[in-house]
């Protein structure tokens, strides 16, 4: 594999393992390369004034290797990102070659021969837009100016000397003030810029609502920044699709800054996510049986059948956390590499590892879900804590979840 000219970004990403191919074999086609202009660790690490530009693409195979990539910054706003691909020994390109870069609105190829192709991607940086602090002044409120808000969304809390129980109201205002002088009593203010439309609003998350003692309005602010990285595609696969870029989230990205039910929530799975499922899989079609069934082990993929399931690498049983995609999780038992299915507590955490044959047998179970008559919530979001159980807290919708993580 080429060294890349820059130094290499981490991710926790998917591996694409292919069957060993002798010696003597043709060459193979790489029917799709799959590459990010942005990575997960990357928008966890912002916050809400801040700016992310492109930083070094990764690509998700050992098909293929990003040997070097220039950046250049368009009158647009847009960055574009001209990346040098190489195929592995063995792999070659052709016209039928698919790429697909997540974080791009827009990709084409430049260059292509059978070892090499020069892709060139446009983004816009990634940014949260900054808070909006007000203050109150007289029968108006007031607050600072954001760089990229289109507008401004006021929650005013009121009162009047008939009625004093507090009422709430929702504004837009297009400039940094709002006049209050149809209400009796103002209580309190809270503001948060918001953004405009077209390609650039996808990149951009939206804050917190914030009062006039500087504080997240709670009440009105989502626990989560939100966003909508569009993915790029050249080309489509042999069966005429786009496929799924590994590293885009099925839906938006949504990270959680902390939030009320942070302390209270597991880590992140660990290990490295590997592998696309070769043949069978624990999620139904067919599947190899060893040798009762007169069929040999693959060198890579899925296993066995019923409730017994390996994933092999290289002929050997993967171990610890395995992901198929960001929402398709396993835990394969140390020492063995068997497959695990029900409760699963690592010493701190617990996880509900799928344990009917319905088309999902093995997997890490999120949402709501019933076992055992109780309900339980496992959580949906990837904020850190992805497919852990709720326990002493509520629930996303309000509902509390005891000391065993039974939702009443």
């Amino acid at each position: 594999m080429r060294g890349k000219r820059l130094a290499a970004v981490l991710l926790t990403g998917i591996l694409c393992f292919a069957a060993a191919t002798p010696a003597a074999a043709a060459a193979w086609r790489v029917d799709a390369v799959y590459l990010a202009l942005v990575t997960e660790e990357e928008l966890y690490g912002l916050s809400p004034g801040e700016v992310l530009e492109v930083g070094q693409p990764v690509e998700v195979s050992g098909d293929y290797d990003i040997d070097s990539y220039s950046i250049s910054y368009l009158n647009s706003g847009a960055i574009a990102c001209t990346m040098d691909v190489w195929a592995s020994s063995g792999g070659y390109f052709d016209n039928q070659t698919m790429v697909s870069v997540y974080g791009a609105y827009e990709v084409s190829v430049l260059l292509r021969t059978a070892g090499h192709m020069r892709v060139t991607a446009r983004m816009y940086p990634v940014q949260i837009l900054d808070e909006a602090r007000p203050q109150l002044q007289q029968k108006k409120a007031t607050w600072n100016a954001v760089d990229g808000a289109s507008s401004y969304s006021v929650i005013v809390y009121y009162f009047t000397e008939k009625n004093d129980n507090t009422r709430r109201i929702k504004k837009t205002s297009k400039s940094t003030e709002i006049d209050l002088s149809a209400y009796e009593f103002i209580e309190d203010v809270a503001v948060r810029p918001e953004k405009g439309s077209g390609a650039r609003s996808d990149y951009i998350a939206l804050p917190y609502y914030i009062n006039t003692s500087g504080m997240v309005d709670e009440e009105s602010s989502s626990d989560d920044y939100v966003f909508h990285l569009p993915t790029a595609t050249y080309g489509s696969l042999p069966d005429g699709s786009s496929g799924h870029n590994p590293f885009s989230p099925d839906n938006s990205f949504v990270y959680s800054s902390g939030g009320t039910y942070a302390n209270t929530l597991p880590g992140t799975p660990t290990g490295t996510p590997t592998g696309t499922p070769l043949g069978g899989s624990p999620l139904g079609g067919s599947s190899g049986s060893g040798a009762a069934g007169g069929y040999a082990a693959p060198a890579a993929g899925w296993f066995g059948g019923g409730d017994v399931w390996y994933y092999l690498v290289n002929q050997t049983p993967y171990t610890g956390w395995l992901a198929i995609t960001q929402e398709e999780w396993y835990y394969m038992q140390p020492g063995t590499g068997l497959m695990k299915t029900g409760w699963f507590n690592d010493g701190a955490y617990v996880y509900r590892l799928n344990t009917n044959h319905d088309g999902s047998f093995g997997k890490m179970l999120t949402g709501y879900q019933v076992v055992d008559g109780q309900t339980y919530y496992f959580n949906e979001t990837h904020n850190g804590a992805y497919g852990a159980m709720y326990h002493d807290c509520y629930t996303p919708n309000g509902r509390w979840a005891d000391q065993n993580g039974i939702v009443r």
